[in-house]
């Protein structure tokens, strides 16, 4: 299922608007979107004034949560966001944009964290109630998280890409514990910490 380019949200594959910030999607008559369907263009690196700007501000409302990264030799680091190589090895980190996950607190479960796998590679884990951005290079990835009783996810797809480097997902389990469930959400329902 497609995402929108500007929020996040999960849309429906006719949709012509984004149910949540009103955002067209390309369909011109609710039909199919052939933008949505067709290959991933190549991914620039090029970031325009705007695009960064864009970038800057949503790292100034998230400044208290804590950025998640892994170099290419397996270090697994938080650090501030913007941060351009890895404290342990030194290796650079691949220019990328941000998946930030909230991890829901919900009774089931009780206060345990999930696990994050980006393309089936850990990225450590995220606490109940708690939020984390995880910085990965621009492209189309696949989140799944995990807990010790469980490692049945769904497993949303997403792009980054400059003009688009922010994705937003509430984590949380379902199905009486046994499962966990990855929505999209807004940035404006996402806790600042």
């Amino acid at each position: 299922m497609p995402f929108c380019a500007k929020c996040g949200k999960q849309l429906n594959e006719n949709a012509r608007f984004c149910p949540v910030c009103g955002n067209p999607t390309g369909n011109a008559a609710g039909g199919p979107n052939p933008l949505l369907n067709a290959a991933q263009p190549e991914i620039s690196n090029q970031v325009s004034a705007q695009q960064a700007a864009a970038v800057d501000a949503f790292n100034r409302k998230f400044a208290a949560v804590n950025v998640r990264y892994r170099c290419g030799n397996g270090h697994v680091f938080d650090g501030k966001a913007g941060t351009v190589s890895c404290p342990t090895c030194g290796a650079a980190l691949p220019k990328g944009g941000y998946i930030q996950i909230y991890r829901m607190g919900n009774f089931m479960g009780g206060a345990v964290g999930m696990g994050i796998y980006v393309d089936g590679v850990p990225y450590g884990h995220v606490g109940n109630r708690q939020s984390i951005r995880v910085s990965v290079p621009f492209g189309t990835h696949v989140l799944h998280m995990t807990h010790t009783a469980t490692r049945d996810s769904s497993q949303p797809k997403f792009t980054l890409s400059p003009q688009y480097p922010y994705v937003f997902f509430k984590a949380h389990f379902t199905n009486a514990g046994f499962s966990i469930g990855i929505d999209p959400a807004d940035p404006e329902s996402m806790p600042e910490r």
